[in-house]
């Protein structure tokens, strides 16, 4: 992964810790709901370390096929009952991974409002005023927009945000024809002929 995505995870997982440390705000522990229920929107840029890092450990074919499989449904990269949260792949998980529940949008004033989880609230009813009030006394927060927008490689493909599944099987069949056919494939992976998400993956969630 390059210094220049890694130091803006680095800083998402600075802001996501200064909500958590300051409001108690916590994941329910194995929780998962986010990567089954609710499976993030990403973009293929955002997956392309995660398909480099399968092709690299010979399971870019496996996970191609189950990430086909599963289409708009739990994420691919999902093992329930491995910690923490279930992820096979938490030290590279993609910038909205990071930021769920521990992020903000902002409000029709322009100030930060948090995208609390469902399951925080219900696991922890205070949790909601705890974080209102630490956004009005202006404690740090990361803005969803901003670091999705700065996360984003226009080298690996479009900014459009997808199902996870289906950014991951566009995101593969681009590094592994790299991986087959070297700087000869250059050519097809940029002008975009297989860096949106593949017909295949769209039918299976139907």
């Amino acid at each position: 992964m390059n210094p220049r995505r890694l130091a803006i995870y680095a800083e998402a997982d600075r802001l996501t810790a200064a909500v958590a440390d300051a409001t108690g705000l916590a994941c329910p522990t194995g929780c998962g709901a986010c990567c089954v229920r609710t499976p993030p929107h990403v973009s293929v840029a955002d997956v392309a370390p995660l398909a480099r890092a399968a092709i690299a450990a010979g399971e870019g074919e496996a996970l191609h096929a189950r990430a086909t499989a599963l289409g708009a449904g739990p994420c691919a990269l999902f093992a329930p009952g491995q910690l923490p949260g279930g992820c096979t792949v938490y030290a590279i998980r993609p910038i909205i991974c990071r930021l769920f529940a521990f992020a903000a949008v902002r409000d029709k004033r322009g100030a930060p409002e948090l995208a609390i989880c469902r399951e925080h609230s219900a696991a922890d009813p205070g949790a909601r005023g705890r974080v209102d009030a630490y956004l009005s006394a202006g404690g740090e927060v990361a803005m969803f927009a901003d670091l999705q927008s700065e996360a984003h490689e226009p080298d690996d493909g479009p900014a459009a945000l997808v199902p996870i599944n289906h950014a991951l099987v566009a995101a593969l069949e681009r590094e592994l024809l790299r991986a087959r056919y070297g700087s000869g494939a250059n050519s097809a992976c940029q002008d975009g002929s297989i860096a949106e998400p593949s017909e295949s993956s769209e039918s299976s969630s139907a």
